[in-house]
């Protein structure tokens, strides 16, 4: 009976036995994996450890809202945080401007007159008689050796005057003389005021009471 030639370790020349592996062994399993190794899950461990305390570390020593509120409300609400102003400098606009032409200005009042009578001006004697408004201008100053007497415009209405005349006795101031020529006559009742260039007559019911020369007397033209 003859055999065929030996291999290695009694198993016939050639190798393995075919279909399988010698009998008498242990079938190996599939090949381990690298991430099963002890030292490699050790290793993980700890990387998930060292993570897990840096995000708690991270969490420890972030300030939370209301600390930094309390911050903020003890430094007077002053933020930390610079502010920066722009200024923008704009050129100077330009309004056209209109020349109106001016015209002298002219008073709508004429210059008054001044009588040429001593110690009076256009509203009659400075130390009176004296035409009563402001605006009233004198028309006629007469004066003798004891009376005074002036004939007053009411403001700008010509033709529309009143007599007031002083003397030692008094003073009196009567409406609405008349005018002829250069004479003057203010009635009170029954008496009359004649004023003339040449004298101051006073006249009752027809009699001369008394009649004064004039010394000076002025008027404007009738």
């Amino acid at each position: 009976m003859s055999y065929p030639p030996s291999g290695p370790a009694g198993y016939p020349q050639g190798g393995y036995p075919q279909g399988g592996y010698p009998q008498g062994r242990p079938t190996p399993g599939p090949p381990r994996s690298p991430w099963s190794s002890p030292a490699v899950l050790v290793a993980i461990g700890a990387g998930v450890l060292l993570v897990v305390a840096a995000v708690l570390a991270a969490l420890l020593f972030i300030p939370a809202d209301d600390e930094s509120a309390d911050r903020d409300s003890a430094d007077g609400g002053q933020s930390s945080t610079p502010t920066f102003t722009s200024t923008v400098t704009r050129s100077a606009e330009t309004t056209p401007t209109t020349t109106t032409p001016t015209t002298p200005s002219t008073s709508s009042t004429p210059p008054r007159p001044i009588p040429t009578v001593s110690g009076a001006d256009w509203q009659g004697f400075t130390d009176g008689p004296r035409c009563n408004a402001a605006g009233d201008p004198a028309v006629a100053v007469g004066q003798t050796s004891r009376s005074r007497v002036v004939i007053c415009q009411v403001g700008s209405q010509s033709g529309r005057w009143y007599y007031k005349g002083l003397a030692p006795e008094g003073g009196i101031e009567l409406q609405f003389p008349t005018r002829t020529g250069d004479t003057f006559e203010a009635r009170n009742g029954a008496v009359s005021y004649l004023v003339s260039p040449t004298s101051l007559t006073i006249v009752e019911n027809g009699s001369v009471l008394t009649a004064e020369p004039m010394l000076a007397y002025w008027s404007l033209p009738g």
